[in-house]
């Protein structure tokens, strides 16, 4: 299907394209069709950076706007996509605040956490712990633990001092807790153990491995820390 869909796309036959995505809207594999077509066609264009009239990724993206899947199709694109690629593909998007707004209004709590790595990345946080507070905070009123977890992970890949994680505790009402208890809750919450050092990110990644290898939509310590070493060179504003 994915390559049905290029072919018509390429054509700008858009109406043939639409029709054939609602006929197989039902099956289970659409999401996963839809996202092989986004990879490919970025993937292609990202290196020949083809004029504006004569691109497919964005009749892609005009696609793919119309299936309930989008915010987690792009995502999951993202997520598997070099960062140097991410400039193209965010020149056709909104901008990605807009996508974690999103997935709020939705009530699509994992999908936000999974747009926080896009933020921080793309160095658009409104502040080092804003969105992840109100991720946290809706996680928690809606008992989702294991994003709980994983949102903590996060925040400790982003600052080996504790100081981001401790700030978002408290902010959420849990920092006496986190104060009183702050062995147990870390052994809750699951919360690698950082110290200061050259490859302590990836110590603890390494000791959490059977966790991320869940399929995770939110980034582990190890996504973070490599994107931090990769992403420089094409961090700053885009132009979606």
């Amino acid at each position: 299907m994915p390559d049905i869909l290029r072919f018509y796309l390429r054509q700008n036959r858009t109406i043939e394209a639409g029709e054939l995505c609602e006929q197989y809207q039902k099956l289970e594999y659409l999401s996963h069709g839809l996202e092989i077509l986004l990879h490919h066609v970025l993937d292609e264009e990202a290196d020949t950076c083809p004029k504006p009239e004569d691109a497919v990724l964005p009749r892609v993206l005009s696609l793919l706007s119309s299936s309930k899947e989008y915010l987690d199709v792009v995502l999951q694109c993202t997520r598997k996509t070099e960062v140097r690629q991410w400039k193209t593909l965010f020149a056709y998007l909104p901008p990605a605040t807009e996508l974690f707004e999103e997935s709020l209004q939705r009530g699509s709590l994992k999908t936000a956490g999974g747009y926080l790595i896009v933020l921080h990345t793309l160095e658009e946080l409104e502040s080092s712990t804003g969105q992840s507070v109100r991720v946290l905070s809706r996680a928690i009123e809606e008992g989702d633990w294991e994003l709980c977890k994983e949102l903590a992970r996060f925040l400790a890949a982003m600052d080996e001092t504790g100081e981001v994680l401790k700030d978002v505790m408290h902010m959420v009402n849990m920092g006496q807790r986190y104060e009183a208890g702050r062995d147990e809750t870390r052994s809750r919450l699951e919360i690698p153990i950082l110290k200061a050092g050259k490859g302590s990110i990836e110590r603890a990644n390494r000791e959490r491995e059977d966790v991320d290898e869940t399929g995770s939509d939110l980034p582990s310590a190890s996504d973070v820390s490599s994107v931090g070493s990769t992403a420089s060179p094409y961090i700053g504003p885009t132009s979606p």
